[in-house]
């Protein structure tokens, strides 16, 4: 009896391992998957319960250890980084468009005929339309420059 219980307790936990990850689709459960799965399988063949729980700690950590380093660093080199040659705005100078105040999180520059945000290097300084500034950094999707 308690070989079919196992089984059933497998079963639901991978299921329920699947259902978790296409619900977070951050890979939250799946290393979890192919324990609980190998797991199932030994259930089947009457393997003792504390084998099978060993089995699935085991897989499910050496997967989970995986996933923190040999799988991350393949997947972030997987991963298609576009280039946009927005550093070639580096040393370049820009028209203020619209008053560049870091206090109160406003400002907008054009450089290469495109309007961009902008935020000056120095909290303390700021830069009126029409003033030339210089393009020392790009911050996200802003450019931070100084006088």
């Amino acid at each position: 009896m308690e070989e079919y219980i196992m089984t059933i307790v497998w079963a639901v936990i991978f299921v329920l391992t699947i259902i978790i990850e296409v619900e977070t689709a951050e890979l939250v459960s799946i290393w979890f998957m192919p324990g609980a799965l190998i797991a199932l399988v030994l259930s089947l063949f009457d393997v003792k319960t504390w084998i099978q729980w060993t089995v699935f700690i085991v897989v499910s950590a050496i997967l989970l250890i995986l996933a923190k380093t040999v799988f991350r660093k393949k997947l972030l080199k997987s991963v298609n980084k576009e280039k946009t040659n927005t550093d070639l705005l580096i040393g370049k100078t820009a028209i203020v468009t619209e008053q560049i105040k870091n206090v109160e999180a406003v400002g907008s520059v054009k450089v290469n005929g495109n309007i961009w945000t902008a935020r000056m290097e120095n909290d303390s300084d700021t830069a009126m339309p029409g003033d030339k500034v210089v393009i020392v950094k790009i911050s996200g999707v802003k450019l931070i420059c100084r006088k």
